[in-house]
């Protein structure tokens, strides 16, 4: 005799069900993360030996530490940072790699991921020697020989089909060999997304915003078939032979502190400026302590735009077009990532002014640097015609400089 599923066995059975409650996903804590991705979740998937010190993960093939860092946990997104420096190329990184899933665990899977396939994998090649191609480039009167790795394009949520690595390279190969400079290495970040009809193009060289390149690259997304969000990630690292760089007085960690401690003068002498006189002689004044009259000019273009751009944040969408003029009027035009000492000063002062080297004065000083710039008078004109001056166009900076001024 065969089963009845609905005979009714006993007055229990025809009590109502309970009703039925999903369980909240899981949502893991920072400590959680940070000690999967030390103890091998990130090691198993870069393809290079990896190491384990405390909380460094030190990669030997490339004398790379890297330190990984948990910025955010929500039930869908996790938001990782990994803080990193290579020996052999001498360069620091900063990147940071946001998973956004059906739940936190999916989540972290995709910003650990998005990393490891996109810039570990472009290291890797390093590591291998696999040379995408090769390169000159022509800056300061010097010739610049360079070899080209590149990354795969890592997408999520693209519809469009595979594209090859090369793609972005063939599109804007050209700028970005002009912007190449006496730098060791280079890394070339290219970022698009798209939600809806909302498309971003970002493309940095060193970490500095390049928005033409971005408008170039951000053509591209408008053509995907964007359901929800859509990336797409590449990383291109130019590294440069030993034999075509030219000497740079401000190599190494050493020589990142001597910079520093010159740039520290320069900000104190700043500091000091009470009259007319006293702004014209900063450059005298902090080249006779630091014995570096080059730098010292730099200190005095570069450091008011530097903090002018962190001051108006938002209101402009700045160029990395540098020009330097001349008292003939000839005219030079350079990049910010192109300049061996643009970076390395803003990351001075930036790290200095957080110290509150300057004390009481810190704040003050910061505020009348942005005021000293040239973003000061062209928003002060915006305002003018706006209440808030948003996302104006600077096409490039202008510099008048003395006839003896090198480019470096």
């Amino acid at each position: 005799m065969g089963f009845n599923f609905f005979k009714k066995k006993n007055k229990e059975i025809n009590k109502p069900a309970e009703p039925v409650i999903s369980e909240k996903p899981e949502i893991l804590t920072k400590e959680e993360i940070l000690s999967r991705i030390l103890d091998g979740d990130f090691s198993n998937l870069i393809e290079l030996r990896a190491e384990t010190r405390g909380e460094i993960i030190y990669i030997p093939e490339l004398e790379m530490s890297i330190k990984p860092l948990v910025l955010d946990v929500k039930e869908r997104i996790v938001c990782l940072g990994f803080d990193m420096y290579i020996d052999a190329m001498k360069m620091h990184f900063a990147e940071n790699s946001t998973g956004l899933g059906q739940d936190c665990e999916t989540a972290y899977a995709l910003a650990l991921g998005t990393f490891a396939f996109s810039f570990m994998r472009g290291l890797k090649a390093v590591a291998d020697n696999y040379v995408k191609c090769r390169i000159t480039s022509e800056f300061a009167g010097h010739s610049h020989s360079w070899s080209v790795y590149s990354s795969d394009a890592v997408r999520t949520g693209y519809k469009g089909g595979a594209r090859q690595a090369s793609y972005y390279w063939d599109l804007i190969n050209e700028d970005i060999i002009k912007r190449l400079g006496n730098q060791k290495a280079v890394c070339v970040k290219i970022f698009n997304s798209a939600i809806g009809s909302k498309v971003i193009g970002e493309c940095r060289i060193n970490d500095i915003l390049v928005p033409e390149l971005g408008d170039k690259i951000a053509e591209i997304t408008k053509k995907w078939e964007a359901d929800g969000y859509v990336t797409e990630k590449q990383y291109f690292f130019i590294v440069q032979d030993d034999d075509t760089i030219t000497n740079y007085p401000y190599e190494g960690e050493e020589g990142k502190e001597k910079l520093r401690s010159n740039v520290a003068e320069f900000l104190k002498n700043f500091n000091k400026v009470s009259s007319r006189e006293d702004f014209d002689n900063i450059i005298e004044a902090t080249s006779a302590v630091t014995g570096d009259k080059l730098l010292a000019e730099e200190c005095l273009y570069f450091i008011p735009q530097i903090c002018g751009e962190k001051f108006f944040d938002g209101a402009f969408i700045y160029s990395d077009e540098l020009k330097f003029v001349y008292p003939d009027n000839t005219a030079i035009t350079s990049y910010k990532c192109q300049i061996s000492d643009y970076i390395p000063v803003a990351d001075a002062v930036y790290d200095l002014l957080n110290s509150k080297i300057l004390g009481e004065d810190t704040d003050r000083v910061y505020n009348c640097l942005a005021a000293v710039s040239s973003l000061f008078d062209a928003y002060e004109q915006a305002k003018e015609k706006v209440e808030v001056p948003k996302d104006l166009k600077v096409n490039y900076i202008h510099f008048n400089v003395p006839e003896d001024f090198e480019v470096r």
